[in-house]
């Protein structure tokens, strides 16, 4: 047994994990982080593959938990305009006409992660441990909470268990919670381009034949314009797309620079590697269980065509750790009300984007059933409403949307 009594336990390693443990401990509680390690040192010549368009709520989130300043200030991009375009119209986001400081801000996975390693290591309430959890025990009685069996052969108790082990958690499988999901046959594929003109600022999105492909703007490196593409392509382009050359594939990226609205960046030059991953859309069916939450890929994933993935498990951090700290004196942390209160608090937000994003994705599909003209109606008729507009990006922010 470990000599650390912890009040929980979160399984998983990644952003949503190690945010958690700071947050929660951040309240006073005891944390243990299984299954976290370090990142590796940020390269000083590259950019890494994975970036994420961190909304406002998010970015208050990292600013109370005093990780974002400790981002370095030339790797984050500001998004201060988003261009989309699609079957000939075009709807419009601009950062000046919300009266806001950016829509979002474009960071690397590791340049987070660095921040949150940082973070956590001065943070005296959070005990990390580098095992991960192969097996989990329910002990009787609603107070006694669980057993976590480490790959090395140690037994850690806990009363709360959150899971924020990603899309394939053991939390979850444990606690019994069923999934919904739903497989779109694509492939999301990522890869950065040095471009002839700065983006400026601005993302470029085109819902095409070929899938939804988003252009984001980085900070320049070395002086020069980059950006970085998110390409959601149906299964068989997507293994084409992998199979070629890197600059093959920044030819047929740049033949959709019309469509995006971007001719201005061409040429394209490949500048590093290509990730990808299959898309599928996963709802925990619920949230909660008895003496476990769960957070972040291992509660739901949805489409990345509006960037929210990340930010929903930020936003489920804020949430967990807003309600436990909320608690009674005396009130233990794997109250049964408590983690209602906690599931209730994410239900609206999760549901809301989990559909949004699965009827975009839906609707701008090649077997879509809604014609294209009027899906250019839709678009025309979006971008001409401001307040309509305003609705939107207040609500892609994460902040309270009537505000």
């Amino acid at each position: 047994m470990s000599s650390f009594s912890p009040d929980l336990v979160i399984c998983g390693g990644g952003l949503s994990a190690k945010a958690c443990a700071l947050a929660l401990a951040q309240t006073g509680l005891r944390v243990t982080l299984l299954g976290a390690r370090p990142v590796a040192a940020l390269p000083a010549d590259a950019y890494t593959l994975r970036v994420y368009a961190i909304n406002a709520a998010s970015c208050q989130l990292l600013d109370q938990l005093r990780v974002w300043p400790q981002i370095p200030a030339a790797r984050v991009q500001p998004v201060r305009a988003m261009h989309i375009q699609a079957d000939g119209a075009r709807l419009e986001f601009d950062a000046q006409q919300e009266q806001v400081e950016a829509l979002a801000w474009i960071v690397e996975s590791d340049a987070i992660e660095a921040a949150l390693d940082l973070a956590l290591g001065f943070e005296r309430g959070v005990h990390r441990d580098a095992e991960h959890a192969v097996r989990l025990t329910r002990q009787p009685g609603s107070a006694a909470g669980w057993d976590v069996h480490t790959a090395d052969g140690r037994t850690l108790r806990a009363p709360l268990l959150v899971g924020a082990d990603g899309e394939h958690s053991l939390v979850r499988r444990s606690a019994g919670i069923a999934t919904d999901t739903h497989d779109y046959v694509q492939r999301g594929l990522v890869t950065h381009f040095v471009c002839a003109a700065p983006a400026d600022g601005v993302a470029y999105q085109t819902f095409a034949d070929g899938g939804v492909i988003a252009l984001l703007p980085l900070p320049p490196l070395q002086g020069q314009p980059m950006v970085s593409l998110v390409w959601s392509a149906p299964q068989p382009l997507a293994q084409d797309l992998l199979s070629l050359s890197a600059d093959a594939l920044a030819s047929r990226v740049q033949a959709y620079l019309p469509a995006l609205g971007a001719t201005h960046l061409a040429p394209l030059q490949p500048a590093g590697g290509v990730g990808s991953w299959p898309l599928q859309r996963q709802l925990a069916r619920r949230l909660v269980a008895d003496g476990v939450a769960l957070i972040g890929d291992a509660a739901h994933r949805v489409h990345p065509l509006a960037g929210q993935g990340l930010n929903l498990g930020l936003q489920d951090v804020q949430a967990l750790a807003h309600t436990l700290q909320q608690r009674r004196p005396g009130q233990a942390v794997n109250d049964p009300r408590l983690l209602r209160r906690y599931a209730r608090a994410r239900a609206e937000q999760v549901l809301a984007l989990a559909t949004a994003t699965d009827a975009l994705a839906r609707l701008y599909a090649a077997h879509s059933l809604v014609p294209a003209p009027l899906r250019a109606l839709g678009l025309r008729a979006t971008n001409a409403l401001p307040a309509v507009k305003h609705l939107l990006s207040r609500y892609a922010s994460g902040l309270p949307y009537l505000a």
